[in-house]
């Protein structure tokens, strides 16, 4: 949850190009447009950190997005999203495996 609002990703994170699909929900279950969405992931390596941005993208239907995003190695990842617009803005970190 972020705010007042449930976030749900659906997909697979792959060393490869992947597409997750983003939802917000409301209190009653019902999607809602947040506006902007933004994700990114980072992989902290002795030496190193590693930096994978999304490209979003709106559907058709208000409240999903599609996130395309290509970690460079496949492990831990931990992924940032956000949000500015209609509902205010918020974010929320969260790990990931790419396979």
């Amino acid at each position: 949850t972020v705010n007042d609002l449930t976030v749900k990703l659906y997909g697979q994170i792959r060393k490869a190009p992947s597409e997750l699909l983003i939802e917000f929900r409301d209190a009653n279950g019902q999607l809602v447009d947040v506006g902007e969405v933004k994700m990114e992931a980072n992989m902290n390596m002795p030496g190193m950190q590693m930096h994978a941005g999304a490209t979003i993208e709106r559907t058709k239907t208000p409240g999903q997005y599609l996130a395309k995003i290509k970690p460079d190695m496949a492990g831990d990842w931990m992924a940032k999203l956000s949000y500015e617009g209609p509902k205010g803005s918020g974010q929320t970190s969260f790990s990931v495996t790419a396979k």
